[in-house]
């Protein structure tokens, strides 16, 4: 080795290696989530997002009358929590002293800089792809799950509807497509959401490239010309951990709010000398939240086949 290690040296030397390798293999992929996520900090423990009414379209008036008034109602809040993530391992003198070689390149007692890096980039899919994958079931910040055809308008009679059935096909492709656009504030109004892009389960993707990238429209034996718009395709390999066997598939605006990963801290890479002993151990840790702020701008299907 370039430095002899000694039990004094053995820290100093081996933490700079360990971190580099970990933040080299967290970065070696490119990340999937943060295509569809807007990725943000949070400045406290917990983030809140709340949600207002609408005052809806202008009434109209005569000339000299008062103006026509109208409140703003509070409504629901959609709140983040920081969680703790972390992972560690350990380093022992007597395996630096025998495996030189291994130790340095990033290898530890039951882990290693690269594994727990790959981890970490894992976990960060996984929590995100939950809110997709659990957004048919769990109820979110305004009582229902968010994908469903009743979201509560706070000024409003009507409901939210962004909810779709079925596989992924031309036709419930565009019944998404049109859907997205009806989407309304809290006050009934058309909020001008356009998908722009489209998320998909690994076993829609060459079905979703047909849909998109056809000149002929997909699916037919006719000549019909393929009226689907050209959208950004997401394959999202993490999707597939649904364990109910769902196919998810949506579409989303990205110009609108919705789906938000918020880093209270980010990823550190460190080492501690452990107590009482010769061996130092390395860990990782950071504390993050993921879910939405608001179901407009998304349409989506658990993909089952009507």
């Amino acid at each position: 080795m370039a430095n002899k290690m000694t039990r004094s040296s053995f820290g100093e030397l081996l933490t700079p290696v360990h971190k580099k390798i970990f933040f080299e293999s967290y970065d070696e992929k490119k990340k999937q989530y943060d295509k569809t996520f807007k990725i943000d900090t949070m400045e406290a423990k917990q983030a809140t997002y709340p949600h207002l009414g609408a005052f809806g379209q202008w009434d109209s008036n005569t000339e000299g009358s008062d103006f026509n008034l109208s409140d703003i109602a509070e409504g629901d809040t959609a709140t983040f929590t920081a969680r703790r993530f972390d992972k560690a391992y350990e380093v022992t003198w007597e395996l630096v002293q025998d495996d030189q070689y291994n130790v340095f390149k990033g290898a530890g007692k039951g882990g290693s800089a690269q594994k727990l890096a790959r981890g970490l980039a894992a976990t960060e899919e996984s929590n995100a792809a939950d809110v997709l994958i659990n957004g048919f079931s769990q109820n979110g910040y305004d009582g229902v799950p968010l994908f469903s055809d009743s979201h509560p308008l706070i000024n409003s009679s009507d409901t939210g509807d962004n909810i779709i059935e079925g596989g992924l096909t031309d036709e419930n492709l565009k019944a998404a497509l049109t859907k997205m656009r009806l989407q309304q504030d809290e006050a009934g109004v058309l909020v001008a959401a356009h998908a722009n892009r489209l998320v998909v389960h690994p076993d829609w993707e060459f079905t979703a490239r047909a849909l998109i990238g056809s000149t002929l429209q997909a699916g037919t034996n006719n000549n019909d010309v393929n009226t689907v718009p050209n959208m950004e395709i997401l394959v999202w390999d993490y999707l597939a951990d649904d364990t109910s066997g769902n196919k998810i598939w949506y579409v989303q605006d990205g110009s609108m709010d919705n789906l938000m990963f918020l880093w209270r801290e980010k990823p550190i890479f460190d080492s501690e000398k452990i107590d009482n002993k010769m061996d130092y151990r390395f860990y990782g840790y950071c504390r993050f939240d993921c879910g939405y702020v608001d179901w407009r701008g998304l349409v989506g299907s658990t993909g089952a086949e009507e």
